[in-house]
């Protein structure tokens, strides 16, 4: 190779080379500054800026019409800086008392926050709407309440947590220099959570409905009222009594009454609620034409069993049975029927089992004689007019009535309609209806209940303005105090009695604490919901 072919080769080398150092070199300088960017990001995001909460927001539960149970109330809330343009906006919407506790925090040179009575358009005030509960709603008991930092305690708050339970605060961020202080001339960072309307819990009560019911269910100090569909078992009200607010949950923690306790799902001493059972029983085995003279009393192994009408019914049918709850009958009948069949059909109505309402929540058990019990006929005999160990909840007594007023049919007794997450709708899945009789079996036993209320035991109960029918209870506790056996009653049924629309349950634990019957209370919520437009 020559001389002058070395020199050239070399050159062009170097530059290659000088130009592959420069590139490299280049990247170098990129790859740092990115990293050196993003760490004065981080920390100018996280060491100089300032956050201010201004609620923790919550998914909304709705009624039927997706009118809101909870979230009803908005509130809107101003984040003040301490500026003078943002102190003289405020000032001017504040009271007193309000504007002197948001200056105090102003003084130390740090924003505030305040509730004001329409939004505030000004350099240094940021408003931003929310929504909360007010501290009673309605159906509180079903609906349930939340901790401090809204998580679901009880109810459908805390069955339908993972939903309603959005896991964002709504806070502003303002920019700092690096002693703290907020800086001028930079617009304050609104961050807000999903909508409370976003994710959200659409339930199958009317909120029309449900004020008929907590107004009426206000005649009982202990109890229950439950307000459900005929067709779909679908629950339009849902009241205990006594009734609690979220402000008061603390005072009442130990309150004998036991106000936070949903007696809508509790497990209770039954009655004669449970006779259309048994007549069905009857009926499906051909034993409607059975009649029996009542002489107000029978022996049974060793005891007496009385009927309420201590004189007696004298010669009484099945249809008169049921309208005069007459007990001597029903002894018989049930023993006639036999436990095998009364069993059959209390199971087949869901009497002993536990009823889910929706996810993750559902009735007591109850309990149900078991068939050696029942073969005592001492025991069978007050099973056969609901006593005994026989126990259910409100709600349980849904699908005997149900199927009665809905041609032997019913469907599960329900509180959902629908969940909401992230905007999209999922409909709650019903299930299918139940056969529990024939329709003429519910015919028939439509029409014994149709006389207890025209000439009946529940004669209190006919409404004014709407045809009906139902079944009244008064159920022994075995419970006493001051000596004294506490009586529980009840009064079942349905409008409009040819084509019935709703089926009510209304209870009492203690008919020495109520100021109207079940009955009475029955015809008042009748009439009103018959007038609801």
């Amino acid at each position: 190779m020559s001389e002058k072919l070395f020199y050239k080769t070399f050159a062009k080398r170097s530059i290659i080379c000088f130009f592959i150092i420069c590139c490299l070199f280049f990247i170098t300088v990129l790859r740092i500054s990115n990293i050196a960017t993003t760490a004065l990001t981080k920390v100018g995001s996280d060491f100089n800026s300032l956050k201010i909460k201004i609620a923790t927001q919550r998914g909304t539960i709705f009624d039927c019409n997706k009118y809101p149970l909870t979230n009803s109330r908005k509130k809107i809330i101003a984040t003040v800086s301490p500026t003078p343009r943002a102190i003289t906006a405020i000032s001017q919407v504040l009271n007193k008392e309000d504007l002197q506790a948001v200056l105090d925090i102003l003084k130390t040179d740090k924003p505030a926050t305040c509730e004001v009575p329409k939004k505030i358009k000004c350099e240094g005030i940021v408003c931003t709407e929310i929504f909360e509960n007010d501290d009673s709603y309605p159906a509180i008991h079903t609906i349930g309440y939340t901790d401090n930092e809204k998580n679901g305690l009880s109810g459908i708050e805390k069955a339908y947590d993972d939903i309603l339970n959005l896991e964002k605060d709504i806070y502003v961020r303002y920019a700092c220099d690096g002693k703290g202080k907020i800086l001028s001339g930079v617009k304050p960072q609104l961050i807000s959570s999903p909508s409370p309307f976003s994710n959200a819990v659409v339930t199958t009560i009317n909120v029309n409905i449900q004020k008929v019911a907590e107004q009426a269910a206000n005649h009982l100090e202990l109890g229950a009222v439950v307000i459900a569909e005929a067709k779909t078992s679908k629950i339009r009200a849902i009241v205990s009594r006594p009734n609690f607010t979220t402000s008061t949950i603390k005072e009442i923690l130990n309150d004998k009454t036991t106000p936070l306790f949903n007696r809508a799902l509790g497990s209770y001493n039954v009655g004669s609620v449970f006779k259309p059972c048994v007549a069905a029983g009857a009926i499906e085995n051909r034993l409607n034409n059975f009649a029996h003279n009542c002489t107000g009393s029978v022996k049974i192994i060793d005891r007496t069993f009385h009927c309420h009408e201590k004189t007696g019914h004298k010669l009484i049918s099945l249809e008169n049975a049921i309208a005069q709850s007459c007990n001597t009958y029903f002894f018989e009948l049930g023993f006639k029927v036999g436990s095998d069949q009364i069993l059959k059909f209390a199971n087949i109505l869901n009497f002993g089992k536990s009823i889910r309402i929706c996810d993750n929540i559902a009735t007591a058990k109850g309990t149900l004689p078991t068939k050696e019990t029942l073969e005592n006929k001492a025991h069978l005999a007050n099973f056969s007019i609901g006593q005994g160990s026989f126990t259910a909840s409100p709600v349980s007594m849904l699908p005997l009535y149900t199927a009665i007023a809905n041609g032997g049919e019913y469907f599960m007794p329900t509180i959902i309609e629908s969940t909401i997450k992230n905007g999209i709708e999922s409909k709650y899945n019903v299930g299918f209806p139940t056969k529990a009789f024939s329709v003429d079996t519910a015919t028939k036993l439509k029409s014994a209940l149709a006389r207890v209320i025209k000439e009946g035991t529940g004669t209190k109960a006919k409404p004014i303005t709407v045809s009906a029918g139902g079944k009244t209870a008064t159920a022994q506790t075995g419970k006493k105090v001051n000596g004294k056996e506490i009586i529980s009653s009840w009064f079942c049924g349905f409008f409009p009695l040819e084509n019935p629309k709703y089926v009510v349950i209304v209870f009492s634990e203690d008919t020495t604490k109520q100021t109207k019957s079940c009955a009475e209370i029955f015809a008042e919520i009748a009439d009103k919901i018959t007038a609801l437009p």
